[in-house]
């Protein structure tokens, strides 16, 4: 009998030995796979920081340059135009967009393959839920007052200047569009353009409040990826610093990107 006794005992602690090493090594490959996830995010969350920090140091401030222009232009009745061109192109830019391509192919991988609860064996407070969302949330608030200035902007411009003021141009570089034929007098142009003065006077007012909205958030997504990003920094594994990363971000990667939206000579009164 004791002779069973101990080979039955024998069999049990093999059977709980074995559990245990293989809790362990499912521990461990648990925390492998978390790993990876808190690495692909952290690089993800980075490259949606620089996204933003482009919007913020080249497309917006763009938008806002060119808004005033078209602001100084508008309230001036008589305001004098050296150069059309210039004037035209600087209403085409204040219709910019100015939001950011954000990606979230890293997050929808997690949250598909059901591990995001393994985050939080690395990082309890992990919560990046609302890192992605939250620009849905923002950006929605600010289409909610956006008006119809792009459509009668666009209206107002010939058509032939489309292919160089497109804003669409900056998504193929060393590509031009066909150049449609249309009133080749600017000057035509313009005076259509102070004959609805009043009108685009209150839609581009409009459009400053859009363009501020979109400030504002592009400022707390900022703030908020880059505090995220900073405290993932042990599973960062890139290779530049996170703030020398953002000083590349922050300049222009072509002179189409980076040349300063034209502002016509107008009369200082």
């Amino acid at each position: 009998m004791s002779k069973y006794l101990g080979e039955f005992l024998t069999i049990v602690a093999g059977v709980l030995i074995a559990l245990a090493v293989d809790g362990w090594r499912q521990d461990r490959e648990e925390l492998r796979v978390a790993r990876e996830h808190l690495s692909d995010v952290t690089a993800e969350l980075r490259q949606n920081l620089c996204t933003v920090e482009r919007v913020r140091a080249l497309q917006l401030p763009r938008k806002f340059e060119s808004l005033q222009t078209v602001l100084r232009f508008l309230n001036d009745p008589e305001a004098e135009v050296d150069d059309p061109t210039a004037l035209l192109q600087a209403f085409a830019r204040s219709t910019a967009a100015s939001k950011p391509w954000l990606v979230d192919n890293q997050y929808q991988a997690l949250q598909n393959s059901g591990n995001v609860r393994l985050l939080r064996t690395l990082r309890p407070e992990g919560e990046f839920s609302g890192l992605y969302e939250g620009p849905e949330i923002l950006f929605s608030q600010v289409e909610r007052i956006e008006g119809r200035y792009p459509t009668v902007i666009n209206e107002l411009i010939p058509a032939q200047l489309q292919a160089g003021f497109s804003q669409i141009r900056i998504y193929a570089r060393d590509e031009q569009a066909p150049v449609l034929e249309d009133d080749a007098d600017l000057g035509r142009a313009i005076e259509a353009i102070r004959a609805r003065r009043s009108e685009l006077l209150a839609l581009a007012r409009n459009e400053a409040a859009v363009a501020t909205g979109r400030w504002y958030a592009l400022a707390r997504l900022s703030k908020d990826l880059s505090s995220t990003v900073q405290g993932l920094a042990r599973w960062d594994q890139a290779e530049t610093p996170l703030e020398d990363y953002l000083v590349e971000c922050r300049q222009p990667r072509t002179a189409l990107v980076a040349a300063p939206a034209p502002t016509a000579a107008l009369p200082q009164r």
